[in-house]
């Protein structure tokens, strides 16, 4: 996977544009996250097989470092309405903030079948920098359906294992038997391929490193918890 494209979803989907001059305030939180580094240690046996069942509360958080500098990028499950998570995600940079909120269904199902079809928006809710929330539903998300499902690829995808684990430091801290697996994932920008690491003890996608095929752009693991994600608009 293009670690671009996750900027890239973020920003195209919010309405209104972040601002193109560098913050100094939003800078110096991209260089927090960026310096927090955990000790603790995770062990895995086997390879990776799949994510682990998806729970109110889990998150992840990563840094991303690529051309255009580093940015943080944040995906939670923040509730669960009905049959519906609630998913959050967020990026931030040197130059603007923006979330996105979404219901969803169908998750569970599209993780086993790798079929986006299987995934229906229910109404999305949208924030850049002070702006008001904004929300999407009804008609009007009907007819752009497709294009905010990408959003969600982050989610969903296609690992095939290239043999052999290993220790995989990063600032969430070391993966021992961590998988070696390319990923495949198909976006509104195109499809994408990345060589990373996979381990059992992350939720939501199982990412802890990632390299694009691209751009060499890199994908790391900062944080990451099973319980405790809030909704934050």
């Amino acid at each position: 996977m293009s670690i671009r494209v996750y900027s890239a979803i973020v920003a195209v989907l919010v309405l209104s544009a972040c601002a193109a001059s560098i913050d100094p305030v939003l800078q110096k939180r991209v260089g927090d996250w960026f310096a927090k580094s955990s000790s603790e240690i995770y062990d895995a046996s086997g390879t990776f097989q799949q994510v682990m069942p998806y729970a109110v509360g889990q998150y992840v958080v990563y840094g991303i470092t690529d051309e255009d500098g580093r940015s943080v990028y944040r995906t939670a499950i923040v509730d669960q309405r009905n049959s519906a998570w609630i998913v959050e995600m967020s990026m931030l940079s040197p130059t603007g903030e923006t979330t996105m909120q979404v219901a969803v269904t169908g998750l569970e199902q599209v993780q086993e079948s790798m079929d986006p079809d299987q995934m229906d928006l229910k109404w999305i809710k949208m924030k850049s920098g002070d702006d008001e929330v904004q929300k999407i539903d009804g008609m009007v998300l009907g007819m752009m359906k497709g294009t905010y499902k990408k959003a969600l690829t982050g989610l969903v995808i296609n690992i095939q294992p290239q043999g052999g684990t290993a220790a995989v430091r990063v600032p969430a801290g070391t993966f021992n038997g961590a998988t070696k697996a390319s990923a495949e994932v198909e976006t509104t920008f195109g499809d994408f391929t990345s060589v990373g690491y996979w381990h059992p003890s992350v939720p939501l996608n199982g990412m802890v490193k990632s390299t694009s095929e691209e751009d060499n752009s890199t994908m790391e693991l900062i944080e990451f918890g099973t319980t405790g994600a809030k909704a934050t608009i």
